[in-house]
């Protein structure tokens, strides 16, 4: 499933971002910009990933998008998550300036 999530640093504090979700795993990427969103902070942060294995970690308290081990993973999941944002005519973050 991809989804995302509009409103930057608003009610939750949360950066504005998209990802994947899969049985096993939950990619996000944290693009941390509004976007000139309604109900968003324009306060553009740092663009960060996560991945969570949640099978081993339900919790989604250990990001392992760094870990070499989860490399392979990482990038079958970039693709999927591209694929999927195209599918819905989501636009991919690029950030400028």
């Amino acid at each position: 499933m991809y989804y995302r999530y509009w409103t930057h640093l608003s009610e939750h504090k949360v950066y504005a971002h998209y990802g994947l979700r899969t049985e096993q795993y939950k990619l996000i990427y944290y693009y941390a910009d509004a976007l000139g969103t309604s109900g968003s902070e324009d306060e553009r942060k740092e663009p960060e990933w996560e991945l969570f294995d949640l099978k081993k970690d339900p919790y989604e308290m250990i990001n392992v998008y760094a870990d070499p081990d989860y490399s392979r993973v990482v990038a079958v999941l970039e693709e999927e998550l591209y694929r999927l944002q195209e599918e819905v005519k989501d636009e991919k973050y690029e950030r400028v300036g």
